[in-house]
């Protein structure tokens, strides 16, 4: 009789598992709901400010021919509102561009002279970055050498040397000397990663921090206006921010911005970092410095993982081409999920790495667009379309949504960023500022397709999207809706 119980309970409790978990299947989801049961929603009526920026690229499109693949029309189209020079040499091979030892060759030469700077191609390189209507950053150094030797990427010799050829190369894209131009560039940065061995060539973070001050001051003495800031650390270090804090403020050289990276294994860390950022830099003093995070990317496994896949050709490939690897559609939900959270945050700028480049770009080898191209694009679009922030509430979790308008209300956008939800399941979004029924544009970002674009219908003044483990969707409401 116990046993007969016993079965008998084990039964119904199979049951009653299998009616909930049918009774769903049965059910549309664009049925009736109360507002209380829905946990997303987004109110048009209620602006809550501009949409942050923070969308800044590395690495614009390559010089090249017209009749070869060109991707300047693709870069344009992601709106980047800035644009790092770092690293240029490594999407252009061959070709002279940027770096410090690219432009001024010999260093014994007269930094007075303008026939001692090789201009020409730089010059059509930022061109591009202008046409495109973002903003250069100007990284004054070198960029990182993946070699056993470090040939240019190491300290300099002659601090103040140094420091004249770097006001040679502001003067010319300020200034308008050597046939330059006055483009205004705002932001000048002082190196990259010295914190590591590779890019400095020792450990003597007093040395850069002394390094920085000549430059610095130098630059401030000549181009008053221009922000200048690093130190661009490879990642945030608390003790290595208070020493260089304090040299500049004993020597007196400007620190307009403050520069560091960070590779993120989850989003909760690359979110929560910039606070912890900010904290460490009002305790030292440096309160009106911004705060530019501006190299970042989605790095699952973190580096140990990066570095054994490197070693593997199959384990590398799919680490750059997989839907969960560098640059498939986890990534592409990571950034957005991540720049809407940064929107509540005290970032001031940020440069994602990058947009060429094979292993982290949004762009592979044989020029094929990847799921992080339409992420990047999809946030460009929004600002550029309807940069006014509206309210949304969401209940936390791996699920963001990022409500905008346009100046007169007419356009209307959402984005959704839906990143590793383990459980996949619908999610409904009560809309406000909009008809109760009607008809709207949702591109998607998921693991069947880059993206693509449907119709889809809501009613009850209810939206109800079906995403996968990761996906994005940007929607289009009609204007005047």
């Amino acid at each position: 009789m116990t046993r007969f119980k016993t079965i008998l309970t084990y039964a119904l409790f199979i049951g009653l598992l299998l009616a909930f978990s049918i009774v769903p299947l049965f059910r549309s989801p664009d049925v009736e709901h109360s507002a209380d049961d829905v946990e997303y929603s987004v109110d048009f009526n209620e602006r809550v400010g501009a949409i942050k920026p923070l969308n800044g690229g590395t690495l614009w499109a390559k010089l090249s021919r017209e009749s070869l693949c060109d991707h300047q029309a693709d870069a344009e189209a992601c709106r980047f509102s800035t644009i790092r020079l770092c690293d240029v040499p490594w999407n252009n091979e061959g070709l002279r561009l940027v770096d410090f030892n690219q432009i001024f060759a010999n260093l014994n030469a007269d930094p007075n002279d303008p026939n001692n700077y090789f201009f020409a191609l730089t010059d059509n390189y930022i061109a591009n970055i202008l046409k495109g209507g973002s903003v250069p950053i100007y990284r004054l150094g070198t960029s990182f050498e993946h070699t056993n030797t470090a040939y240019f990427a190491q300290k300099p010799q002659d601090f103040e040397r140094y420091a004249e050829i770097c006001a040679g190369i502001v003067r010319h894209y300020n200034a308008g000397w050597a046939n330059g131009f006055k483009w205004n560039i705002l932001h000048w940065e002082i190196w990259n990663e010295p914190d590591r061995q590779e890019s400095w060539g020792d450990d003597d973070w007093e040395q850069y921090c002394r390094f920085y001050v000549i430059v610095a001051k130098r630059l401030r003495s000549e181009f008053p206006d221009i922000k200048i800031g690093g130190p661009s650390l490879s990642y945030f270090q608390p003790e290595k921010v208070k020493l260089f804090a304090e040299v500049c403020k004993e020597k007196g050289a400007p620190i307009d911005f403050f520069t560091w990276h960070c590779y993120g294994v989850t989003p909760e860390h690359i979110i929560n970092e910039p606070f912890i950022v900010r904290e460490t830099l009002d305790e030292v003093g440096l309160s009106n410095t911004e705060l530019h995070l501006n190299e970042w990317h989605y790095l699952p496994g973190g580096w140990e993982a990066f570095f054994k896949a490197l070693k593997k050709p199959q384990k590398k490939y799919d680490l750059a081409n997989s839907p969960d690897g560098l640059n498939g559609v986890e990534a592409a939900a990571f950034i957005d999920y991540v720049l809407t959270r940064w929107q509540d945050g005290p970032l001031d700028m940020s440069n994602y790495y990058a947009f060429g480049l094979d292993m982290f770009g949004v762009i592979d080898y044989y020029d094929r667009i990847r799921p992080t191209y339409y992420a990047l694009r999809f946030f460009g679009a929004q600002i550029f379309e309807a940069p006014i922030r509206v309210e949304t509430k969401d209940p936390g979790g791996n699920v963001s949504l990022l409500g905008s308008v346009d100046d007169t209300g007419s356009r209307k956008r959402l984005l959704v960023s839906c990143y590793k939800q383990f459980f996949p399941k619908s999610i409904t979004i009560k809309l406000k500022g909009v008809p109760s029924e009607g008809e709207v544009e949702v591109v998607q970002i998921n693991y069947d397709a880059d993206c693509k674009s449907t119709k889809k219908r809501y009613s009850g003044g209810f939206l109800t999207l079906k995403p996968q483990k990761s996906s994005v969707f940007l929607i289009r409401f009609k204007p005047n809706s």
